[in-house]
């Protein structure tokens, strides 16, 4: 039987390629105080940023529990005896730890392999991508899962913020680093690999971008480049344009960012993630 793929939707997956690739995804959950939402399910992007934007409740998110990745693999295991769950990184969330609890209720009845993406939005998905095209080729689960963890070994993802306000809101730094911040008009660059550090920071949303760019960029080998944007499309095309000019046989994803991550960078978060080649033998 195909291996059949699961992640969830910090993913950031294109439009139409969850359909197209038979993905599962299963949704983080986003709350404005005590209503509870599913990212995707029941609240869209385009609401998201609005309500965040004019709400005086800053969101919150929280993983995915445990019975909707029961549910999700319950309804699969009735098509197939094997599932890879490519997933956000266990550091950044309890997504794999909910997998896991998920997987050891439903032991017996199908085999149930669980990668950490050690990252998060097309860093996460360009994994997903991969493994799901393998899958629908026929490929066994041990293939399936070792391109996943190759693909998310060589990705490499970045983000700007437009301000560290909304970082401070969900809890995420204290209210005096979130001052200081506004008070220099400080831009951070965040890198999301295994933990999320600063890695640089600008005086400008404008060389903000650029410095993102520069650090992405500045791996050898780039096959696939991916744009990630929350309100502001033309900065993703200009990005493209940057790509384009530099690598012009790279494969380039633009992605809006969903509501799970979008809630901690805030309306004007910007990412790109770069992928390196394989090494030949």
């Amino acid at each position: 039987m195909t291996v059949r793929i699961v992640t969830d939707s910090t993913a950031d997956l294109p439009p139409g390629v969850a359909e197209e690739l038979r993905i599962t995804v299963v949704p983080a959950l986003v709350m404005f105080g005590r209503e509870e939402l599913r990212d995707g399910v029941d609240l869209t992007t385009e609401e998201f940023f609005r309500r965040m934007t004019n709400s005086s409740v800053a969101p919150t998110t929280s993983q995915a529990p445990v019975g909707a990745f029961l549910e999700a693999y319950e309804r699969l295991s009735r098509e197939t005896d094997e599932i890879a769950a490519v997933l956000l990184g266990g550091r950044f969330s309890g997504m794999v730890a909910s997998a896991l609890a998920a997987r050891d209720m439903l032991k017996g009845r199908c085999r149930i392999e669980i990668v950490d993406s050690d990252s998060a939005s097309l860093g996460l998905g360009f994994a997903v991508m991969a493994a799901a095209r393998a899958a629908r080729d026929g490929a066994p689960m041990e293939r399936v899962t070792a391109i996943a963890r190759s693909w998310a070994a060589r990705q490499h993802t970045f983000a700007a913020l437009d301000t560290l306000e909304w970082a401070r809101r969900g809890g995420r730094i204290s209210r005096i680093e979130a001052a200081l911040g506004s008070l220099l008009h400080i831009k951070p660059i965040l890198t999301v690999k295994t933990e999320i550090q600063a890695v640089g920071r600008a005086r400008t949303r404008a060389a903000a971008l650029k410095r993102m760019f520069e650090l992405a960029m500045s791996y050898p080998n780039i096959t696939h480049v991916g744009i990630m944007y929350a309100t502001t499309p033309e900065d993703a095309e200009m990005i493209a344009g940057w790509v384009r000019a530099s690598l012009p046989e790279a494969q380039i994803e633009i992605v809006r960012i969903g509501p799970a991550l979008g809630a901690h960078g805030g309306p004007g978060i910007m990412g790109m993630t770069v992928v390196e080649g394989e090494k030949e033998a």
